[in-house]
């Protein structure tokens, strides 16, 4: 026993030396850098290691061939479209391999006949005669393994959301269903093996003592998941399954374990790009929702959450009772029969000056506690996209999203290439600018400034700009942009001052042309081609003091 136990303690060591950061890879096309992959697959599998030209290799290219070492095991060729300005028309030229077994494992080359003879790029085919699945209804079902679907990724996207405290299966089963009671199985967090099953017998890693455990009982159906208890916020990150065989070592696509997270908007989950704390505009007398949704959806029913604005608590949700804090009795609530879909949002009616200031959202679950914050900005003027909208509530300006959440989108505006185009905007109620400070920008530059009667305009958009300043008496304070070029494709915003009150919108120019009947966007090649081309590094203004995004005018992520 002692033997054993020291067996696999080296085997273990061993493990924690193994390096994880190149687990799988599937052959990309010849058009990127890399041109030696591996491609693992299963017996009875189809495999595709697909072979996509760049249009520098294609326009000399006369025929592919496909080598199994030294064997030539396919011919396409390749032609030339007629009136296509030297496009080539691709036969086939992918190899597809259906039904694989273990004799089809080897080195597959393809290489190009034309001017010269070049070898694009080498797969190794390695075919197992039993792979790792991530779900149970998998087991045994063929796979078709395609040689660009996960190339350019090292950890997949695939894992649970779990809340510190609670426990979790990070899912692994063999196809075909095969008894893995004789294998060497070893699951790692990143490069550290933190369990291994060798022999009958489990070595944990440090750290992971009494938390990690297989069901071995298990075991004989192929079933090698990973259970995790009393989950750590050190423990989410990427995990691997590695199982050893007869010679043969096989590992998973990866599980990434993902904490649940607070979102201000449906579908999207906090990233460095999104402040942490968010600005909403509101208006005095109008309904306001301050938008808070667990991420992954989840249920909030049977959690603890509460709003607080500065230090007090103005509502608590605690076994399905609720108690609001004083002076905010009959105008705050939440969408409690939403709750179900993670809705915890709170909504205030009625708006006052005095609840602008900071909020913040805490629901509690367990051991975690999650938290949202919000600055509430409340102003007597609002800007508006459409001038119908003038005057009315910010309530009736809100959209429905999926029957669930509500956010405000950003407005969207395509722009045709050398035409012209206007950025709607309105003080809403109907309220005269003329002696207001108008800005408007493109990104962090200004590009439009009307101050005291006198308008500035920025550096590459003089006698392009415009606003009708004789429609300021009214509110409108729309943005005209002449000549469209592909520069102007991004997003604006208007901000207009009075006084210490400032509001501001967003907005979004798409901008694509019309040729030969057909729409057309810029590629990513000319928009790099453009930037290095440029020779405008105008500076930027600096940050005004006071300016605040409005994020109730961004849009949500469909």
């Amino acid at each position: 026993m002692a033997e054993q136990k020291a067996v696999g303690r080296k085997r273990l060591d061993t493990a924690f030396a193994k390096s994880r950061l190149n687990p799988r890879f599937f052959s990309r096309p010849a058009a990127f850098p890399r041109r030696f992959n591996t491609l693992r697959a299963t017996a009875g599998d189809t495999v595709d290691p697909a072979c996509c030209l760049s249009p520098e290799i294609s326009a000399g290219a006369r025929e592919i061939r496909w080598f199994k070492g030294t064997d030539c095991v396919k011919v396409s060729p390749i032609t030339v479209e007629s009136g296509s300005k030297g496009r080539v028309a691709f036969d086939n030229v992918s190899l597809t391999l259906d039904d694989v077994k273990v004799t089809d494992s080897g080195q597959y080359r393809c290489e190009m006949l034309g001017e010269k003879k070049e070898a694009l790029f080498i797969v190794h085919l390695h075919v197992s005669e039993f792979r790792l699945v991530s779900r149970s209804e998998d087991v045994g079902e063929p796979s078709f393994i395609a040689a660009y679907c996960v190339y350019c990724k090292s950890f997949p996207d695939f894992g649970p959301h779990v809340f510190c405290g609670h426990d979790v299966t990070l899912p692994c089963y063999l196809s075909p269903e095969t008894s893995a009671v004789a294998m060497e199985i070893s699951w790692f967090k990143g490069t550290d093996c933190i369990y291994l099953y060798l022999n009958g017998q489990v070595t944990v890693g440090r750290g992971y003592e009494g938390r990690v455990s297989m069901l071995t009982e298990d075991l004989q159906r192929g079933n090698v998941s990973l259970s995790l208890r009393d989950v750590h916020r050190s423990d989410y990150g990427e995990y691997w399954c590695e199982v050893t065989h007869g010679g043969q070592t096989m590992q998973n696509d990866g599980v990434h374990l993902k904490a649940f997270k607070l979102s201000s908007h449906p579908k999207r989950s906090f990233s460095d790009s999104v402040p942490q704390v968010r600005t909403v505009h509101a208006w005095a007398g109008d309904d306001v929702t301050l938008p808070s949704l667990l991420f992954p959806e989840t249920s909030a029913v049977s959690m603890e959450i509460r709003w607080f604005k500065g230090t007090d608590c103005i509502y608590l949700y605690q076994n399905g009772q609720v108690t609001k804090g004083r002076g905010y009795e009959g105008r705050v609530s939440m969408f409690t029969d939403e709750l179900e879909y993670g809705n915890v949002s709170l909504k205030l009616e009625d708006v006052q000056d005095s609840d602008g200031g900071e909020y913040r959202c805490e629901v509690a679950c367990g051991k975690d506690k999650l938290e949202n914050n919000f600055h509430l900005h409340v102003s007597e003027l609002k800007l508006v996209y459409r001038s119908e909208d003038v005057g009315k509530t910010f309530e009736s300006l809100l959209i429905r999203f999926e029957n669930k959440q509500t956010v405000l989108p950003l407005h969207e505006t395509l722009a045709f290439l050398g035409h012209d185009v206007t950025l709607p905007c309105y003080l809403s109620p109907e309220t005269s600018a003329v002696a207001m400070e108008i800005r408007w920008f493109k990104g962090t530059d200004c590009i439009y400034l009307y101050l005291n009667g006198q308008v500035t305009e920025g550096r590459g958009y003089e006698g392009r700009v415009d606003m009708l300043t004789h429609q300021l008496q009214k509110g409108n304070v729309s943005l005209n942009l002449s000549d469209v070029q592909w520069s102007d494709d991004g997003e604006y915003r208007c901000e207009v001052t009075c006084g210490e009150k400032m509001v501001d919108a967003s907005f979004y120019i798409s901008v694509i042309e019309l040729q030969a009947g057909r729409v057309r966007v810029e590629t990513q090649e000319e928009r790099k081609r453009r930037a290095s081309d440029s020779s405008d590094h105008r500076p930027k203004e600096p940050e005004k003091p006071g300016r605040r995004w409005s994020y109730e005018m961004l849009p949500p992520e469909l």
